[in-house]
């Protein structure tokens, strides 16, 4: 029976095949569906979204950069993200190093801990980091938030890195150890240059994180430290129109275009690889 059946399976592709797609292609549909209409809408010509159109325009786009607070929280998310980037990647790149080289018995409890910010929702661990700041009578400032978001951001720096690192050969090393490097020559020369395309990954997922980050970052600004997101949020509390769609829009190509880099450089199945 098994014999007969294996065939015909295999005759059949199409009688798992087509439903797989179908219900992939929906999946799709419903994720693309919004960013699109979002789109849409950042190119209308009037305040309010109508059928049809009344026509497109860029006066959105004109209007986002023509507002100070927008222009004001774009200068400290690029600010932010200028600092928090190399901090993240000098962080991400000795704990990954440690962890893939080390033999030591927490260093699972460790590759947990340093992976919490993923699992622990954002509003979660901004509550907890405005509690702590409260506390230890820091307020609201500038390094407060470079201390939060290299804390949620060391994540993605610590698994394209890593991911590299568990690809290296580690006999490369210890040849150059053997004819007489150092560890640190071995290390800057032999293991840097082959975990670049990690490092750079790790440095663009965090500087995309830092500008889209809400969740965590609401707890931590004032009106002298507001982001472009917060910014973005305090806009919708007194307006309505496009303008924020057309934010949304540069965002999202932003987006796309830093993914790209990312499967170029080092690949996206890397990146979504724990071990």
């Amino acid at each position: 029976m098994i014999s007969k059946a294996a065939p015909r399976l295999a005759r059949e592709p199409g009688a798992v095949g087509w439903p797989l797609g179908l219900i992939t292609a929906l999946i799709v549909a419903f994720l693309a569906v919004p960013v699109l209409f979002v789109i849409f809408y950042s190119f209308n010509k009037s305040a309010y979204f109508r059928l049809p159109p009344q026509g497109l325009s860029l006066r959105w786009y004109a209007n986002f950069f023509r507002l100070h607070y927008f222009r004001e929280g774009a200068l400290i998310s690029l600010a932010l993200a200028a600092v928090v980037t190399p901090l993240s990647v000098a962080i991400g790149v000795a704990a990954s190093y440690g962890l893939v080289r080390g033999r030591f018995k927490a260093a699972t409890l460790i590759n947990a801990l340093l992976m919490s910010p993923i699992i622990i929702p954002g509003v979660v661990t901004g509550i907890a980091l405005m509690t702590m700041f409260n506390l230890l009578g820091s307020g609201w400032s500038f390094g407060n938030l470079v201390i939060a978001m290299t804390l949620v951001c060391l994540p993605f720096t610590v698994r394209t890195i890593s991911a590299n690192l568990h690809g290296l050969n580690h006999f490369t090393e210890e040849a150059a150890i053997n004819l007489g490097a150092s560890r640190w020559t071995t290390f800057r020369r032999v293991v840097l240059p082959q975990i670049r395309p990690g490092i750079v990954g790790g440095m663009i997922f965090v500087f995309a994180t830092v500008l889209e980050d809400v969740s965590v970052v609401i707890f931590l600004t004032s009106y002298r430290t507001s982001t472009l997101s917060i910014a973005a949020l305090g806009y919708l509390r007194n307006k309505d129109d496009p303008t924020i769609a057309a934010m949304a829009t540069m965002l999202v190509a932003l987006t796309i275009g830093l993914v790209f880099i990312i499967q170029r450089v080092i690949g996206l199945e890397k990146f979504m690889t724990l071990e």
